[in-house]
């Protein structure tokens, strides 16, 4: 009986010693209010960009149930000049439903890539992905596509070559063409997954038909012209190459600081 009273007492001491150490274990909290932050997401697909990949892709196969004939010369047009005259004997590709089409969907498919891309790469959802931007983008591609026909014109006027002109038409319709499909999976996997990788496979898409272009361009100048070989890799280096490249430096520039100065 008398342990029991013993170990009781040592008991009752180590707690009174505790106590007295630790008088503010339990009963004090923060000094500082805490305050719930906002939660961040990085999710970059809209309803509005499933409607807009929805609609090329019907495009694509209106244009290729209602004009099959016309839809394959335009994919063929990289095989040769002798596909490009056959083209437009039948018919020409500016004046065309399937010509304006296409350079619509381009415009828009253009446009949401540009989009998500400042989307992927900058971390920035509230800023790059709304309905404002991507309508400045596509308006940007199109004025793009618009300064270059002008200068097609200017210079089919200044050196009366107007066959060199529906050629380089041709040309620019068929890597449009081309472009719409080749962009398509990668768009579908951008807004699903806004990665850098992602991003920069659609960049070497978009090369690619630049360089499509320069080189199609080039041969397709060369036979209906008699211009020298110098004088038209000038030009198409300050039509094509040169405005592409500023462009992807400026954006990328203005995606990862926020200035393209």
């Amino acid at each position: 009986m008398l342990d029991t009273i013993q170990i009781c007492d040592s008991v009752s001491s180590v707690n009174t010693v505790f106590d007295t150490l630790n008088t503010h274990f339990v009963t004090s909290g923060f000094d500082g209010a805490i305050n719930p932050l906002p939660r961040v997401t990085h999710e970059a697909l809209m309803g509005w960009n499933l409607m807009v990949l929805a609609v090329a892709l019907l495009a694509v196969v209106v244009n290729k149930q209602l004009f099959p004939r016309q839809f394959r010369q335009l994919l063929s047009v990289p095989g040769g000049v002798a596909q490009t005259n056959q083209l437009l004997r039948e018919w020409l590709p500016r004046r065309s439903f399937i010509g304006f089409s296409s350079l619509i969907i381009y415009v828009a498919l253009m446009g949401l890539f540009v989009q998500k891309s400042l989307v992927a790469l900058s971390h920035d959802v509230e800023r790059y992905n709304g309905v404002v931007v991507f309508a400045m983008i596509c308006g940007s591609v199109a004025l793009l596509l618009v300064l270059r026909y002008l200068v097609l014109r200017i210079i089919t006027w200044l050196f009366h070559t107007k066959e060199a002109f529906l050629r380089l038409s041709a040309v620019q319709l068929s890597v449009t063409s081309f472009s719409i499909l080749a962009m398509q999976p990668v768009l579908w996997l951008l807004v699903y997954n806004p990665y850098s990788m992602v991003v920069w496979t659609g960049v070497g898409l978009v090369a690619i038909g630049v360089l499509m272009r320069f080189f199609m361009g080039f041969f397709e100048i060369k036979v209906a012209t008699k211009i020298h070989s110098f004088y038209i890799f000038y030009y198409l280096c300050s039509l094509e190459i040169v405005p592409m490249t500023v462009l992807l430096a400026a954006g990328i520039r203005y995606a990862t600081t926020g200035s393209v100065m």
